[in-house]
């Protein structure tokens, strides 16, 4: 064993370490963030007028909600990526298309400059291209 293979292996391992490092810390936040969302709630619905939500408070929770479900979307690339010798672009992509969506689901419309609302359309259409293109040639790549 030469080694360059052998610093190249190094490397990997430091790496992958690191990142499940990241994942660990990841984890916890998105733990926190979940008992935070539930006390917020529980906060509110137990503060008179008892039970009831108003649509700005439902808007802000759906937030939160949208912003833990794209951590652990987050999560599982990672561990996607350290469990694989390549990198995982048809996950990513999906992982890509489902951040910036929930982007677009908690964009407040009346106070967004036209601009960003084009730019989120056309990041969507180029993620969703790639994602069909990368879809696509794998079929290709699999058919006999």
């Amino acid at each position: 064993m030469n080694s360059e293979d052998k610093f190249s292996r190094i490397i990997i391992v430091i790496n992958k370490n690191i990142i499940r490092v990241l994942i660990a810390i990841m984890t916890l936040m998105l733990l926190l963030g979940t008992l935070h969302v539930i006390y917020l709630e529980f906060k509110k619905i137990t503060a008179p007028p008892y039970l009831l939500i108003d649509v700005s408070s439902l808007f802000e929770v759906f937030n939160l909600i949208l912003v833990i479900a794209v951590g652990y979307e987050l999560i599982k690339a990672l561990l996607l990526i350290i469990s694989s010798n390549t990198i995982p672009t048809v996950q990513i992509i999906e992982i890509s298309i489902i951040a910036i969506s929930t982007k677009i689901i908690t964009l407040d419309v009346k106070q967004t400059n036209s601009n960003v609302i084009v730019s989120l359309a056309l990041l969507i259409a180029a993620l969703g291209l790639a994602y069909f293109l990368l879809k696509y040639c794998k079929k290709l790549q699999n058919k006999p």
